[in-house]
């Protein structure tokens, strides 16, 4: 096996030293086709001339034995093909337009004749048929490219105006721009034959607020202005194509030509054209100002006439701007110590804490002090609107940016060509991640918001493509491909916000923010730069009917990145975190009674359990946690406190492919091909990675194995809890974290039938050869991004530690547990949490427990890549009036995806060995009696409960099942079953469960499935008499186990079972319709003509416009992310309520909606809501659900509501002027939601927040937006 491995890498890095796989359809298009005579017999020997009409450069084939010839690695552009054989009239078409990743089937019959004789042949939209492969995807080019409507003026805008494609517009890369249900971040991006992927993500999450832009594009901007063309192959690409399973994305920069070309331009949109927000209109707050301003210059030519040829561009934009943000503040008489909550009632109820403080001390002065910096909020129906109220605001966004492209086309002859491209970037927008509410920070006033975060962008971009024909029927062609990417976040490092504190405060966090942000997801700072080379090569061999391709490539990847946080934690500030989520906790007698049972008044709703616990908690200034991250150098000492964490590594990347488009008949094509891939794991240069052991036997642990053992043990009734140690990757006997895969062999068939038809009905269906059908099957396989692969493993124990004090008490001990009793209190206890001490560690490291780590990252040593069989089935038809037709089926059937568990997650199937409970029935059957208003110290004593806690000194005189429903009220009453089961864990006399030296072992696995089907048609027309369009509908649904990107964190529900999230995607829209469209108005010159002046005035209009719609994504009727017990800091999904019963409520805005008994009356006009509602009756929508049952439920409630639907309009409407034959102006006005309609966003629904229930708040995506552009054209 070993030699079978060491041969296919060493076949693999040889075809790439003769280099990419990508270039024959990435940014090049392939001509073929049959010569015959008038009886249809084929013609040997037949010259055929390819003259490129803007360079004047030519290429010759001469037919083969069965007619037939191939043009392979073509550039976009204009051709006149000619062919001449002695005895025939000289076929000529004049101009055949070719785009870029299409294959032109041009068969020409000749006629007989003398060889001087000439006959001009038209090229209709049929010779556009795809015959060669089943590849779906349209293109987009030329005037329509550079005149459709868009703001940022980036070819990336229209990547989804194509089938299969979801809508990017409003949300976020896991709501939008998948491609034929794959995941975002598995588009792959060529530029000009080289790969221009995100290497980090796949997508811009990372840099969306530098760029501009949130979704799927390339690492460097692609401005409209430098892109000749670009298409997007969504689905069964042929086996050129292996980079990733997801789209494949080709764009070609524009180049010189013979005749000198250019473009000056100015955009620019304000705040005087602009919409005010509905937001900003229903809070009256004035339109923030708004200058932008875009700008640039293009000009291409002959350096050498028809030899040597030059393009470039420069683009800047300056572009001061302020974004709207929203902070949760306390409300007034939470900054005196007044709880306010609505009981069952609905009368909303005032407690002041000091009442329910064991030590009679109530607000802590620190908590008043720092409260009292904040400002007043603005927007009660944010928040919960008693305790916590939204504070919205404009702060700055200003965003700055320089570009420039320049590309060298050079012919050395007629048979060899270069071309070669250069791409700079600099880009650097002020971030609202992170701003100041409170004045907290130099410079800043309370209540004006200060940005104090910045997100620089710096990528370069070069490409070269060497092209020669080696004989008549052998071409070559080499790439080269260098990119670097560099981004940062600069931030404000957290710092204690008053004085009596030596940490950063964060109160609450998710009920209230902190001032000024110091959470890790936004005060983290941040370096990522790779540089990554690429290497490949493509044969073309024309054999008989057999067009034969091979080739392959190979990517070298270096990787520095720097980063002072640990994703959730702790970050390389000392912060403070004050709540009652993981040590801290409020007994049932330190908050009302819950209503139920009778009890409707001066009570709390079981959704507002867990609210009180953390305000009250923060309020009196007890710490759950303190925690700031540790680094360590290679030798595991600890370094100085607040230096960051290090990679310094590489990977590789090697893929080869062999196809053959054998055309059996003329009238059928089969594309045969294979694929194969191999990706390796990143080596660390300081060799910053660990492995997780057993610590007894020291066996590597995986993730399965893992898992797997501690089910069997639970369900007998067991524990499986080993020891675990982590080991440094440079001990462990291993090279990488995990093994590398050498199994991904992906094969590629498609077939193509262009019948001939003769008379009758089905001519007149299909037309004779004016129809294909096509069908095709591939597997692909997954980009491994270095989100997933070089960030992850530095998270792991070792090198980088979280120094944490968990339930710090009044004695100055870190314990597993405080209460308020015995909790230590910011500003009243003192200022300070004692931290443990911190030194030198060894191999193995063993985490102490308890929980003197909170949080492991980590990936399984035996990851495989995930894969997709996609299948499709499309017939594409010629039709009247330059248009073309497609209609189809395509599905894609991913398997072995990528998917992240807590191995560690709590096992709630575990059987009592003595009774046969388990602990999920037990937890079900306590919960719904308090949910159903029985006091705890009422409730049934339950077997599992008894057994398994009798002795420990959690139990109370009656029994351990009423002292845990007295002490965790909230987690049964919510589903908090990893908060529950922590508490159990740590004082089971048989010793705990789950493992206690990490509260969080994350680990990325595979297994996880996805299935897409869907349906489509699109139409095209091509561009004539002024006009051009595209018209794409699909029907579709996507079912997946929460499948994510690889940059996100979330968890499943359980390790135990990725089934229980089995449902919609985040994505899914059942129907997306998508239009756009160019159209010269036939006035003036060349149309609808005066004959004098006013031709100057009424002609050279243009109308151009994109139209979307979509129906609604999949909502959930939340309920808590530990209902499974998956995570225990609230990484899993958020588990969705059960429907009692049929549910039929209409996606639709409800107006006039105040709500009624606590449910959804944070909409009362009377209280500055909107009255605007998802439900007309939100209180019996509320109680259309219930909470998930952990002992019953197979699957939790994911999806059972569709959000809002959707659609929008933008326009663009100009001018062109000539001001000489070649010369002209263009002024035009872009309308950005031309309608100025207010679409509103999809509201929040949880089980824990009645009062914003469905409540509507916000807009999607923006108002109108005018930008006013003026170019030069020559």
């Amino acid at each position: 096996m070993r030699s079978l491995k060491t041969f296919l890498v060493m076949l693999s890095l040889f075809l790439c030293t003769v280099v990419s796989i990508q270039a024959q359809t990435a940014a090049t298009a392939t001509i073929s086709g049959t010569i015959t005579d008038p009886q249809g017999a084929v013609v040997s020997g037949a010259e055929v001339e390819l003259i490129d009409l803007s360079t004047n450069q030519s290429r010759k084939q001469v037919t083969n034995a069965s007619g037939q010839y191939l043009f392979p690695s073509i550039l976009p552009g204009s051709y006149k093909v000619t062919v001449t054989m002695q005895g025939f009239r000289q076929a000529v078409v004049q101009s055949l337009k070719v785009d870029v990743a299409k294959s032109y089937q041009l068969n020409l019959s000749l006629e007989v004749g003398g060889v001087t004789e000439m006959v001009e042949v038209t090229a209709g939209v049929g010779v556009e048929l795809q015959t060669l492969d089943a590849t779906v995807g349209a293109v987009i080019k030329g005037e329509q490219l550079l005149r459709m409507p868009s703001i940022n003026r980036s070819a990336a805008s229209y990547l989804s105006l194509q089938p299969m494609v979801q809508p990017i517009r409003g949300v976020g890369v896991l709501g939008g721009g998948q491609v034929a249900g794959a995941r975002s971040d598995q588009s792959t991006f060529n530029l000009d034959g080289a790969d221009a992927t995100d290497q980090v993500a796949g997508t811009s999450n990372y840099t969306a607020g530098a760029i501009d832009w949130v979704g799927p594009t390339p690492m460097i901007p692609v401005p409209a202005e430098s892109i000749e063309e670009f298409r997007v192959g969504t689905t069964n690409p042929n086996a050129t194509f292996g980079r990733s399973a997801g789209g494949q994305v080709n764009l070609v920069t524009k180049r010189g030509t013979n005749a000198i070309h250019g473009s000056g331009y100015w955009y620019h949109q304000n705040d005087n054209l602009n919409a005010n927000s509905w937001t900003f209109n229903r809070l009256r707050i004035k339109e923030p100002e708004l200058k932008d301003n875009r700008f640039g210059f293009s000009v291409g030519g002959p350096i050498i006439k028809d030899k040597t040829f030059i393009f470039g561009h420069y683009e800047g934009r300056r572009f001061p701007r302020s974004q709207q943000i929203t902070r949760l503040v306390p409300s007034a008489t939470l900054r005196q110590g007044i709880l306010r909550f609505r009981d069952a009632a609905g009368n909303v109820v005032s407690y002041d804490i000091k009442s329910f403080d064991p030590r009679n001390i109530g607000l802590s002065p620190v908590i008043r002090d720092f409260w009292s910096k904040f400002p007043e909020g603005n927007d009660p129906s944010t928040g919960d609107g008693l305790n916590s109220i939204g504070f919205v605001a404009p702060a700055d966004a200003s965003l700055d940016m320089d570009f420039v492209v320049t590309r060298l086309d050079h012919h050395f002859n007629d048979r060899w060509r270069l071309n070669a491209t250069y791409r700079f970037s600099s880009q650097s927008v002020l971030d609202v991640t992170q701003v100041d509410i409170a004045g907290l920070t130099p410079g800043a006033t309370r209540g004006q918001p200060k940005t104090t975060a910045a997100t620089p962008v710096e990528p370069r971009f070069v490409s070269a493509q060497l092209t020669g024909q080696l004989t008549p029927t052998l071409t070559n062609e080499f790439n080269f491909g260098w990119a670097r990417n560099w981004w940062a976040y600069k931030r404000v490092n957290p710092f204690p916000q008053v004085s009596g504190t030596t940490g950063a405060l964060m109160i609450a966090l998710g009920t209230l923010d902190q001032g000024i942000d110091v959470d890790t997801q936004r005060a983290r700072s941040r370096v990522w730069w790779d540089a990554p080379y690429q290497f490949g090569d493509n044969l073309y061999w024309v054999k008989g009917g057999h067009n034969m391709q091979f080739g392959g490539t190979w990517r070298y990847i270096p990787v520095y990145h720097v980063r002072d946080d640990k994703v959730v934690g702790s970050l390389a500030s000392l912060v403070y975190e004050l709540n009652a989520r993981t040590a801290a906790t409020v007994a049932a007698t330190n908050r009302p009674p819950t209503c139920g049972g009778g009890v409707t008044t001066n009570c709390l709703q079981s959704g507002d359990v867990g609210r009180w616990n953390d305000l009250f908690a923060g309020a009196l200034g007890i710490v759950d946690k303190a925690g700031v991250l540790l680094t360590r150098d290679p030798s595991l000492n600890p370094q100085k406190l607040g230096t960051p964490m290090l990679v310094d590594g590489k990977y590789h990347s090697v893929e080869f492919y062999a196809s053959d488009i054998w055309r059996v008949r003329p009238s059928l094509t089969l594309s045969l091909g294979l694929t194969y891939i191999v990706q390796t794991p990143p080596v660390d240069k300081n060799g910053a990675q660990t492995i997780i052991t057993d610590s007894a036997t020291g066996q590597l642990i995986t993730a399965r194995d893992y898992i797997a053992r501690r089910r069997d043990a639970a369900l007998q009734g067991q524990v499986f809890n080993p020891t675990l140690a982590y080991v440094p990757i440079r001990e462990s006997g291993r090279k990488y974290i995990y093994d590398i895969d050498w199994n991904n062999f992906g094969p590629r068939l498609a077939a193509a039938w262009n019948p001939s038809v003769g008379e009758g009905f089905f001519r007149k269906l299909f037309g004779d050869r004016k129809t294909v059908f096509r069908g095709g099957y591939s597997l692909t396989f997954d980009r491994t991004n270095g989100v997933g692969i070089v960030m992850i493993p530095i998270l792991g124990v070792g090198f980088a530690q979280t120094i944490n004090c968990t339930g710090p008490r009044t004695n100055g001990t870190c314990a597993i547990g405080s209460d308020p009793t015995n909790a230590f209190r910011i500003g009243v206890d003192g200022a300070t949490v004692p931290l443990p001490a911190i030194g030198p560690v060894k191999s193995p490291i063993v985490p102490a427990s308890p929980f003197s780590e909170t949080l492991s990252f980590s990936i399984d040593p035996k990851l495989t890549i995930g894969k997709s069989h996609s299948i499709d089935f499309t017939i594409q038809r010629e039709m009247p009036g330059n248009m073309l037709l497609e209609v189809g089926y395509a599905g894609r059937l991913g398997r072995n995806l990528q998917q992240s568990v807590q191995i560690s997650s709590v096992p709630f199937f575990m059987k009592d060995p003595a009774s046969g409970q388990t602990f999920a029935q037990a937890f079900d059957l306590v919960a719904q009696q308090l949910r159903s208003g029985v006091a705890a110290s009422a409730v049934t004593p339950q077997a599992w409960f008894e057994n398994q806690l009798r002795g420990s000194s959690l139990c109370g005189t009656s029994s351990c099942t009423a002292a845990l429903a007295g002490r965790q009220s909230a987690a049964f009453q919510q589903g908090q079953v990893n908060n529950l089961f922590s508490l159990i864990n740590s004082n089971r006399p048989g010793g705990p469960i789950i493992n206690t030296q990490i509260q969080d072992i994350w680990v990325r696995i595979n297994g996880g499935i996805s299935n897409y089907h869907s349906l489509f048609a699109s139409v095209t027309k091509r561009f004539s008499h002024g006009l051009t369009f595209t018209l794409n509908y699909t029907l579709s649904k996507t079912l997946d186990q929460y499948g994510l990107n690889q940059e996100f964190i979330g968890v499943s529900s359980s390790a135990f079972d990725l089934g229980l999230d089995y449902g919609p995607a985040l994505w899914d829209r059942t129907h997306v319709f998508n239009g756009s469209w160019y159209y010269d108005l036939p006035f003036g010159q060349g149309g609808l003509s005066s004959g004098n002046a006013l031709d100057k005035v009424i002609g050279g209009w243009y109308l151009s416009g994109i139209f979307t719609a979509n129906s609604g994504l999949p909502l959930t009727v939340d309920q808590h992310p530990q209902v499974f017990g998956g995570d225990p800091l609230n990484f899993a999904i958020t588990a969705g309520a059960i429907p009692v019963g049929k549910i039929d409520f209409k996606n639709s805005v409800k107006s006039g909606v105040i709500g009624s008994g606590g449910v959804g009356v944070n909409g009362d006009p009377a209280r500055r809501g909107a009255g605007l509602n998802y439900f007309a009756n939100p209180e019996q929508a509320f109680k259309s659900f219930r909470h998930v049952l952990i002992s019953q439920d197979a699957r939790h409630g994911r999806g059972v509501l569709r959000g809002f639907p959707r659609w929008n309009v933008d326009l663009s409407i100009g001018k062109k002027t000539a001001i000489t034959e070649s010369a002209r102006t263009v002024f035009s006005f872009d309308l950005i939601n031309a309608f100025n309609r207010v679409e509103f966003a999809d509201p929040g629904m949880s089980l824990l927040n009645p009062a914003a229930f469905g409540v509507i708040t916000g807009q999607f995506a923006g108002p109108r937006a005018i930008q006013v552009g003026l170019r030069f054209e020559f």
